[in-house]
Formats: structure tokens, C-alpha cells, sequence
């Protein structure tokens, strides 16, 4: 059952999803996991390994559950309670985060601590994404969604331009591991009214099915997906290469910080370019996904990443051949971030948001659920690129990411305009 909103409910909803989005995009720049939290870990082991994983496991926590309770949230006529109870233990995590930090003082204890309460974090996350995609589809209509997310990205940039210097300051004023506890706290002073204000979205009732199929059924039915439906396949695939590319990410700061010997301030620096670069690009994306649709935006996230790789793996070949550093070459990583920033957009626009106009509702759960789990089983392998480093360096990594974009963007070529063909079973290209 889909209930018609009138105006002014679709503009309130509107409204308080951009608020709970910009306070969230502020937070999250706070502690900018390949940035912030990859930089803490890497004060706390040498492991390329573990250094690697730490925004890969936050994507694939958010990624991983939804498959798993899709069934629970299929019986529920109204889907904010998923969301709700899920807030909870994200606050709960990151405030013991936040304690832990302060007070632990022995490093191997901390990184567990830290691995711990983070990935209870971001699983806690992901249990209520379900809700939250569902709660938006009843309430943003398709054609507004792509202006919608552009939205909550756009004033999330504009506070998260303040958000690099809050870092810095703190980050150069507060010795290890101090000042990162107080930006964990700040976090979670933050994502309390985020939450809030996403809550107070008026739900409308929906469909709830009693009779859910088990959990075996429902994996059996969602891989039935993939067995027949080929277009879903080659989005899937598109998605793949697109995780797996982004084994790059997390080491564009752990390259500069080691090789081009970025002091301990210079993440603010880094993350406020990334900001800035998203808040420009944020409301053409939006326009683009909107009036083109997402074939097109999906087409130039994986070029634009293909180029971002390739210029890191040409500064690895620059400072090979002139290996004199000073105190310029933290500069030199400014255009991965920049470009990173302006891409970040196009991310979004590609993921869940390109599934919700395009399957019935009674199986949108399950369709968002394998998809996103399916992602965090591939963000979580991208994780591995801390090996990757070990065995064959950075240019190993960057050049390998180089060729996954460019894979990601030949499949892409292939995909239909979701307003002009379907999802349907069995449906081609």
C-alpha cells in the first residue's frame, strides 16, 4: 500500500531528512574515516594491514547486516522503529569510544578497544539503513530524490567546511591520542540531534507481510536475483569494481603522511579540501541524476575515479625519479583529495538511491538488503590493500585501482536508464 503525501508533508519530510543529512556529513567529516581514523590507527601499529581495514570495515558494518534482518523489516508496516533502535546503541558505541580513547593508555589495548566499539558502531548503522531508505522512499518521491540527497550533502558541506579546522585545532593542540578522543565526543554530540530530527519524519503506513519467508527463503529468493535478473548483474558488477577500486582510498593519506612527510595538522587541511570539492560538486551531481538519471552519473563517478587513482600513481612515479622532499610535498596529495571530494556525490547517487525507483515495494528490502550486503562483503576484501602495499607498494595499489574504474566504467556502458527500462526479471540491456 502507497500512501500520496500531501505537499506541505513531503516538504516537512524533506526538510528534516536534509537537517539529519548536513549534521551527519559534518560529523563524519570530524572523524573522516580514510583520513582521521585511518591517520589514528597508523599511530598505533605498523600493520599496512589493519591501517587498510579501517574504512573498509566501517562501509561493510553499515553494508553486511541488511540481507539478515530485511525479513524483520518487511513485517513492519512503519520502518522508523529499525531506525530508532538502532540510534541507540550508535550513540552507546561512540561514547564508550570516546571514554576509551581518553583513558586507555596501552596502544594494543586501544586498537582493540577502538576496532571493537567502531564496528559495533557502524553495524548498528547499518540495521537501521534499511529503515531509513524505506522511511525516505515513502516520503521523498523520485524525481525529488536526487535534489534530496544532493541537499543533505550540500549543507552537510558547507558545515563540514568548519569541520577541517575543528580537526586541525584539535589534532595540533591536543597531544595522541587526546585530541582524537575529543573529536569522537564532539561526533556524538552531533549525530544525537541528526538522529532526532530523522525520527521526527511523519512515517505513512506501508505494506507489512505477516508471513515473511525464513531466512533460508529469503537468501534463496535474493539470489534468484542474480540468477535472473541481468541487469541487476551488471549493477552488481559495476558496484564490485567500484568497491574493490576503492582499496586506494584509505592509503592516499598514509602515502602522504609516510612518503611525503605530512605532519600531524595536515589531515585538516586534507579533509577541508575534500569538504569544499563535495559542496561545489554536490548540487550538479543532484542535477545530473535527476534530469539525465543515474546511467550517466554512474558512467563519470568510475572515469573520474580511474583518473584520481592514475594521478596517485603518477605522483609515485614523480618522486621516484626526483626524490628531494620539503616541507611542499604534503601539497602535492591536495588533488587526490580534491577530486576524491568531488566524486564523493556521485557515490551516493549510485548506490541505494539507484534501486529505490526501480523495484516493487514489497521487494525493496530484500533488493536493498542483498545489495548493500553483497557491498560490504566486497568493501570488506577491499580491505586487503594494506597487503597489497606489502607486496607490491603503492604504485601496485594505485595502478590496480587505475584498472578496476575503468572496468567498473565498461560495464557500466551496458546498463539501461533505470526511468526508461526496469529491473525486472530477465530484463537485458
Amino acid at each position: 500500500m502507497t500512501v500520496r503525501l500531501p505537499q506541505r508533508e513531503i516538504r516537512r519530510s524533506f526538510i528534516l531528512g536534509v537537517v539529519n543529512g548536513a549534521l551527519f556529513e559534518f560529523a563524519e567529516r570530524l572523524i573522516d574515516p580514510p583520513l582521521v581514523l585511518t591517520w589514528f590507527v597508523s599511530r598505533l601499529t605498523p600493520s599496512n594491514l589493519l591501517v587498510g581495514l579501517v574504512a573498509p570495515l566501517g562501509d561493510a558494518g553499515w553494508s553486511l547486516p541488511q540481507v539478515f534482518i530485511s525479513g524483520l523489516v518487511q513485517r513492519m508496516p512503519r520502518k522508523m522503529l529499525s531506525y530508532t533502535l538502532a540510534a541507540v546503541v550508535r550513540v552507546a558505541s561512540w561514547l564508550l569510544l570516546a571514554l576509551a580513547v581518553g583513558t586507555v593508555e596501552d596502544p594494543s589495548r586501544l586498537l582493540v578497544t577502538f576496532f571493537v566499539l567502531y564496528g559495533v558502531a557502524r553495524l548498528a548503522a547499518g540495521l537501521g539503513g534499511l529503515g531509513f531508505f524505506e522511511v525516505v522512499a515513502k516520503t521523498i518521491p523520485a524525481q525529488r530524490r536526487g535534489r534530496f540527497f544532493a541537499w543533505r550533502m550540500l549543507t552537510g558541506g558547507l558545515l563540514g567546511l568548519g569541520a577541517g579546522g575543528v580537526t586541525r585545532e584539535v589534532l595540533n593542540r591536543c597531544p595522541f591520542p587526546h585530541g582524537h578522543a575529543l573529536l569522537f565526543g564532539i561526533y556524538t554530540a552531533v549525530i544525537v540531534p541528526a538522529m532526532l530530527a530523522f525520527i521526527l519524519i511523519r512515517e505513512p503506513p506501508g505494506t507489512a507481510y505477516p508471513r515473511v519467508p525464513t531466512l533460508g527463503q529469503q537468501l534463496r529468493q535474493a539470489g534468484s536475483f542474480l540468477r535472473t535478473n541481468a541487469v541487476f548483474r551488471r549493477y552488481m558488477g559495476v558496484r564490485t569494481a567500484l568497491g574493490l577500486a576503492g582499496i586506494a582510498l584509505p592509503f592516499y593519506g598514509v602515502y602522504a603522511r609516510n612518503v611525503l612527510g605530512a605532519p600531524e595538522g595536515m589531515v585538516g587541511i586534507y579533509v577541508a579540501v575534500r569538504v569544499a570539492a563535495g559542496l561545489i560538486a554536490n548540487l550538479p551531481w543532484g542535477l545530473v541524476s535527476d534530469r539525465r538519471g543515474n546511467r550517466l552519473v554512474t558512467l563519470w563517478l568510475s572515469l573520474g575515479h580511474a583518473f584520481t587513482a592514475g594521478l596517485a600513481l603518477v605522483l609515485v612515479g614523480w618522486v621516484a625519479l626526483f626524490p628531494s622532499p620539503d616541507a611542499r610535498w604534503p601539497y602535492l596529495a591536495i588533488p587526490l583529495f580534491l577530486l576524491n571530494g568531488a566524486l564523493a556525490p556521485a557515490s551516493a547517487l549510485v548506490g541505494a538511491n539507484f534501486l529505490l525507483e526501480l523495484v516493487p515495494e514489497a521487494e525493496r528490502p530484500l533488493y536493498l538488503g542483498l545489495s548493500n550486503t553483497l557491498i560490504g562483503l566486497v568493501v570488506l576484501i577491499s580491505g586487503l590493500g594494506g597487503l597489497v602495499v606489502d607486496l607490491l607498494g603503492f604504485a601496485g595499489l594505485f595502478g590496480l585501482s587505475t584498472v578496476l574504474c575503468l572496468l567498473a566504467w565498461w560495464w557500466a556502458r551496458r546498463l539501461p536508464e533505470p526511468r526508461v527500462g526496469s529491473l525486472s526479471p530477465g530484463a537485458e540491456a
